[in-house]
């Protein structure tokens, strides 16, 4: 004889899951909205946090691996035939000169140059011949013309009052406000204005390597027998950017957001699952008493389970991939969303498999007799003591919390995490402050900063020296002047003029992977008080005045450098030459410390030495090189333009303001801070989605209760009263956990980001607050609505019998 399920019965158990899923259409709704959700949620905020990081890479992509500095036109030419070298860009710096305070830059640069590397369009064609120019379109506004390419124009190249004629060959597109203006030039025309042109080669390479060991290896192959040498080399970011060093603004915790998320999910299926598993015990009993086995009931339980992951997951990866594309469409990637998409897909499932473990267990373990006499609303009720309690509608809302502390809990946490996370970021991206961070890290004494210019009047003067800043404060600082200080002092909006020490010197280091970089700038001068101060800010070696002043020893911070290594250093001598010595480094600092215990002008330097050291090498004792101005808050623009006028005047100064840092600060930020909102959008979305799932799917596990309370009496309006009360308790308790949980995630997050940057200014992000409020009360609204229309329609013998 033999039985009905002894046999291979796999198809009737995937026909029973198929029916089960089309019996359940609101368990079935509620369950591939739930993976769907978590799967989306998940796939859009890593889509995002990559794209934020893809699109920031684009930005290097495509442009030159390497810089050949000082490069020659015959070692130019034997570079080109190279079959692994795609392009090169030619640029040289040529000179500068001033117009009012605005710094005018001449120089050099090849189409490859302005096309591939700068990414930079322009109307006409670049100047090819001797009498060629061409300038960006700022600078023509900047000088109220209305040039057009081709137009013949009267034009002071140099700046030393030597107009010619010159065709406009060519208008950059540049549109952008700035503190300078560039002019450019042919190659021709350079070469007549300079000695020697020094030329920097920026090469694209055939190569897809980003190591920069593996560059510079694949560089050593290719300039063999090009008269080239490993000293001309230096990397550009492009390998910093694309292999993460460099990162774009603040990166998203994506594994705790992924693992929240998906622990969330998990929960909810499991619940919703659980309920259906719940519902359909005494058809578990009929199966087993006409034979099922328990391994068949758990292949049908689970079969159906996972037909819900197989419909939900992808479903949830469309609707990610979506909002990932929208997001950062620049950014986006097909191999990054592919590869995420089937390791999310493989968690999915493997999250699904978990959250329906227990229930599959239960309907397994269901015996015909269990089966048959199974309440779907037994719940884990508590015998009270209590002798009376007054049924109430509020009692009983509080009574069926109590009555499933779990369910109350995961509710609670579901929309409070959720709603703790959004302010938690809003918090963060509306507190990040750029003018702080630029005070801090480089404006620690006052938003305007004067400076000896390094070159008066142009470059290209005769007279005019490489290190023209140091030969003015040698000569005559016109900081020092008595009537600059006085004017300064009594201009209406300056609380305070503070001078700081600084001499202009050119300091080489090895940079990553042996190449070098140099630095040219104001570097800090301290006497022996200020060095005694920096003593408790290194991070190793020891700042002794007269050993540093001695042995040309210098301070240099910690990204740079190591105690014990040898640095060159370049700057003007007593006599007009130019002066490279060796510096030993004796001391490194870490520049937050530095600027958080013991601010410099200028901040965050690279480095510092005595100011004997740098009198004994240049010959200037009076060493002022910064005057810094703090302004009366909202006079910052009237100040500005008193200062201009007043460092116009002198002629040998230059005005640097904290503006243009403020810019470029909010620039960086700005893609993180975007990131950051979607993110937190798409966290409450799914937040309250979920609780509204969860909510409805337990108001239909519940109608036989609400039948019972009806057959004893209980309205319509009492049961309203009720579920309102219950909905209102939930909601209060996540607003409550919303609040808590996202101060301490506010504090923790801004406190580390303050630790590292600075740039925190913190602010209650009200505008969020108020949302996050305002959902709640739609939540309510919408789950009250649903609770009225689904009583109505619910009677009390078909309630009791529905189950």
């Amino acid at each position: 004889m033999t039985w009905p399920f002894e046999n291979d019965t796999s198809a009737i158990t995937k026909k029973l899951a198929k029916r089960s899923r089309k019996a359940d259409k609101r368990s079935k709704a509620f369950l591939l909205l739930t993976i769907a959700l978590s799967v989306c949620m998940i796939f859009s905020i890593i889509l995002i946090s990559a794209g934020e990081q893809e699109e920031f890479k684009n930005t290097q992509r495509t442009k030159a691996q390497i810089a050949i500095l000082g490069i020659t036109d015959d070692q130019l030419s034997s570079l080109r035939q190279s079959k692994d070298v795609q392009w090169i860009g030619e640029y040289a710096a040529i000179g500068l000169s001033y117009s009012g305070n605005k710094t005018i830059t001449v120089a050099y640069g090849s189409e490859d140059y302005f096309t591939h590397q700068e990414e930079m369009s322009l109307q006409g064609s670049l100047p090819q011949k001797a009498n060629e120019i061409m300038l960006p379109q700022n600078y023509i506004d900047f000088l109220g013309e209305s040039y057009r390419p081709g137009d013949t124009i009267t034009f002071d190249v140099t700046g030393t009052g030597d107009k010619a004629e010159y065709t406009l060959s060519g208008i950059l597109n540049e549109d952008r406000k700035s503190d300078g203006y560039f002019v450019y030039l042919s190659k021709d025309l350079a070469m007549s204005l300079m000695d020697h042109l020094q030329v920097t080669a920026y090469t694209r390479l055939n190569t897809d390597a980003i190591r920069s060991d593996a560059i510079l290896d694949f560089t050593d192959k290719i300039i063999e027998n090009t008269g080239i040498v490993e000293d001309q080399i230096y990397l550009t970011e492009y390998s910093a950017v694309m292999t993460g060093v460099i990162q774009s603004g603040i990166q998203l915790p994506i594994p705790m957001l992924a693992a929240l998320t998906t622990v969330l999910a998990a929960t909810i299926i499991y619940g919703v699952f659980y309920t259906k598993i719940a519902k359909n015990m005494q058809m578990f009993g009929q199966l087993r008493t006409i034979g099922m086995t328990k391994k068949q009931i758990k292949r049908m339980a689970r079969k159906e389970g996972l037909l819900y992951a197989f419909t939900g997951i992808p479903l949830g990866l469309i609707a990610g991939l979506l909002i990932g594309f929208a997001a950062y469409p620049k950014g986006f990637q097909i191999k990054t969303a592919t590869v995420y998409a089937v390791l999310i897909a493989i968690v999915g499932i493997v999250m699904v498999n978990i959250a329906i473990f227990k229930p599959v267990r239960v309907a397994m373990n269901t015996s015909p007799v269990e089966g048959a006499k199974y309440l779907a609303y037994s719940g884990k009720a508590k015998v009270s003591s209590k002798l009376h309690r007054k049924l109430s509608p509020n009692n009983l809302a509080k009574i069926n919390i109590q009555r499933n502390r779990q369910k109350a809990i995961l509710t609670l946490v579901m929309l409070g995490v959720s709603g703790a996370l959004l302010l938690g970021a809003s918090t963060v991206a509306g507190s990040i402050d750029p003018e702080k961070q630029a005070a801090f890290k480089y404006y620690p004494a006052g938003s305007i900063l004067l400076q000896v210019k390094n070159h008066v009047g142009s470059s290209f003067d005769k007279e005019s020296e490489p290190y023209g800043s140091s030969k003015l404060q040698l000569e005559e600082n016109p900081l020092e002047s008595q009537t600059l200080r006085h004017n300064l002092e009594n201009t209406a909006g300056i609380e305070s003029v503070t001078a700081f020490n600084s001499v202009q010197m050119s300091i080489t280091f090895p940079g990553g992977s042996d190449s070098l970089t140099s630095i040219m700038n104001d570097f800090p001068t301290l006497n022996r008080e200020q060095l005694a101060e920096k003593q408790a800010v290194l991070s190793s070696g020891t700042a002794d005045y007269d050993v540093m002043t001695e042995k040309y020893g210098i301070l240099a911070s910690e990204k740079i450098a190591n105690v014990g290594d040898t640095l060159q250093l370049e700057g003007r001598s007593p006599d007009g030459s130019t002066f490279n010595v060796d510096a030993v480094v004796v001391g490194t600092y870490n520049q937050t410390d530095l600027m958080e215990r013991s601010p410099v002008v200028p901040g965050s330097p690279y480095f510092m030495m005595t100011y004997d050291m740098a009198k004994n090498l240049t010959g200037i004792t009076e060493q002022t090189g910064i005057l810094a101005l703090k302004v009366t808050p909202g006079h910052f623009d009237e100040v500005l333009n008193v200062v201009q006028e007043i460092a116009e005047q002198n002629g040998k100064i230059s005005v640097n303001t904290i503006e243009q840092t403020i810019k470029n600060i909010q620039y960086r930020y700005s893609s993180s801070i975007k990131a950051l909102y979607m993110a937190t959008a798409i966290l409450f979305t799914f937040g309250g989605i979920s609780l509204m799932n969860m909510l409805m799917v337990d108001f239909q596990n519940r109608k036989r209760e609400f039948g019972l309370l009806e057959a004893v009496g209980a309205t319509q309006k009492q049961l309203k009263a009720m579920l309102s009360q219950e909905i209102g308790i939930y909601l209060s308790g996540s607003l409550t956990v919303s609040l808590a949980l996202g101060t301490i995630i506010s504090i923790i997050a801004c406190q580390r980001l303050e630790a590292v940057n600075h740039c925190i200014s913190l602010k209650l992000p009200w505008l969020f607050i108020i949302a996050l409020i305002a959902a709640m009360v739609v939540i309510y609204m919408i789950f009250t609505a649903y609770a009225k229309a689904e009583l109505r329609k619910t009677g009390i013998l078909s309630a009791i019998h529905e189950e």
